[in-house]
């Protein structure tokens, strides 16, 4: 993370503000299961500190610097955004070309950073301390969505570096072992999706034959096209997610055309 990079006593200060223990906390992912935000670290940066990392970060210094600082990074995220299908199929060497500098070891993480960035923004909500507190050593649950009442969607993120995402029986044993500890946990699981940017054929085919796990696939560029629309709906302040109960492949444009209603 940049303000490491800047500012070394940093993540002393947040271990010591928020009572956390690991050793190294200044990761997006690691702030984000702990509900951190990027104004809760910034407010504990004194404004001497503040100025130095915009003049190092080139960001612009007048007015409000800590707004300065969100916006500077916002356009960042904007741009992550519309890289999401290249971030899901690791196409490294176009997201050079797009100006987006990253480790190819961090694209699946940063997949299922804006996969949750984008469900949120669809109103939906993401449940980060449920998500902690069901995960095991073995057992990692991507993204939880809480629907109240002991009801849940679990959701699994995938990278592909070649078309078509195959690996059905994989998977498959993967969500099932997630629902078995959502039942444990006397959570019932309304539905689980896996998220990729595409699914073979075949795939799809074991996904429709399979009669023990509840299972939807969305594509990244679906996901996309169904958050655009959601802007654009006067209707809906939260994406009614009984929209994503009714298909195995599930069609964009059908649920745009029920949200544009």
């Amino acid at each position: 993370m940049e303000l490491n990079e800047t500012l070394p006593e940093l993540n002393n200060q947040i271990k010591e503000a928020f009572e956390l223990q690991d050793e190294f906390v200044l990761k997006s992912k690691f702030l984000l299961d702990y509900n951190i935000k990027p104004r809760d670290i910034l407010d504990l940066i004194s404004e001497k500190d503040i100025a130095l990392f915009c003049t190092e970060r080139d960001i612009k210094s007048r007015g409000n610097k800590i707004l300065n600082i969100l916006d500077h990074y916002k356009d960042a995220e904007n741009l992550y955004l519309e890289n999401y299908e290249n971030i899901g199929f690791r196409k490294f060497s176009e997201l050079k070309e797009n100006g987006i500098i990253i480790k190819e070891s961090e694209l699946g993480i940063k997949f299922e950073e804006l996969t949750k960035s984008l469900l949120i923004k669809l109103g939906l909500n993401v449940d980060e301390k449920l998500r902690r507190k069901l995960n095991t050593r073995k057992d990692k649950i991507d993204i939880v969505i809480n629907l109240g009442n002991n009801e849940l969607i679990i959701i699994e993120c995938k990278t592909i570096k070649e078309s078509g995402y195959n690996k059905f029986s994989s998977v498959s044993r993967q969500l099932k072992a997630y629902n078995d500890l959502a039942k444990r946990n006397n959570f019932k699981v309304r539905k689980s999706l896996l998220i990729a940017p595409d699914f073979s054929d075949e795939f799809v085919e074991d996904c429709e034959l399979d009669v023990e796990l509840d299972l939807s696939l969305m594509t990244a560029s679906s996901l996309m096209k169904i958050y655009e629309g959601f802007k654009k709906s006067t209707k809906y302040k939260q994406f009614p997610y009984k929209l994503l109960m009714r298909d195995v492949l599930i069609n964009s444009d059908r649920i745009i055309k029920a949200i544009g209603k």
